[in-house]
């Protein structure tokens, strides 16, 4: 689950290269890591409930699955604009068990009385949600740079991860799915070879 907050701007969504390159290539980056593998085939509902959105042919709300080769089938669920926070969250699900990854909050207070109970909300943006992220991006930026470390993200997976972008876009237009074939140029070290 990806939920957005706040709506950006509409300068900004103009320009952004839509939901599919500005927002779906988050989550599919981490379930192609999580997977080591790429979709064969993606399926995408798409709508665009602010009218606004619609206009510049952009959606808002967007489910998307992805089947890889190995049997495992993974769903997105994006939208532009959730009012009560940034609401990422991940479950992964397989016969041996589940893992469920929960909104991050800025504290983990939790308050009860008799008839109720209330913890700290989630965090409202991405750049308060992810400020440890781009901590750590820079500093293995700069360890790359001073130190010679090897980039920990490929241009192949920015390439294979643009590309299952490219498939989810055309599936939104045409209503059906979109099989992808790969290469094995296409492929980054270390994922499965399709």
């Amino acid at each position: 689950v990806s939920r957005d907050s706040p709506l950006p701007s509409m300068a900004y969504l103009k320009i952004s290269g839509g939901i599919f390159h500005d927002c779906a290539v988050h989550d599919i980056d981490l379930i192609t890591w999580i997977l080591g593998e790429y979709p064969a085939e993606v399926y995408v509902a798409a709508n665009a409930q602010i009218p606004e959105i619609g206009a510049i042919n952009d959606h808002d709300n967007v489910a998307i699955t992805l089947k890889f080769n190995s049997g495992t089938i993974a769903m997105i669920d994006i939208c532009r604009f959730a009012n009560y926070g940034y609401d990422q969250r991940l479950e992964v699900f397989g016969h041996s068990g589940m893992l469920d990854v929960k909104n991050d909050t800025p504290n983990r207070t939790e308050y009860s009385t008799a008839g109720d109970t209330s913890e700290a909300p989630i965090y409202y943006s991405f750049p308060s949600r992810h400020h440890d992220g781009y901590r750590r991006e820079l500093d293995h930026f700069l360890d790359v740079v001073q130190k010679g470390e090897s980039m920990s993200v490929t241009d192949r997976m920015t390439s294979a991860v643009s590309k299952v972008a490219d498939a989810c876009e055309e599936s939104a237009k045409s209503g059906m799915p979109v099989k992808l074939i790969w290469a094995s140029e296409e492929i980054p070290e270390d994922y499965v070879q399709v």
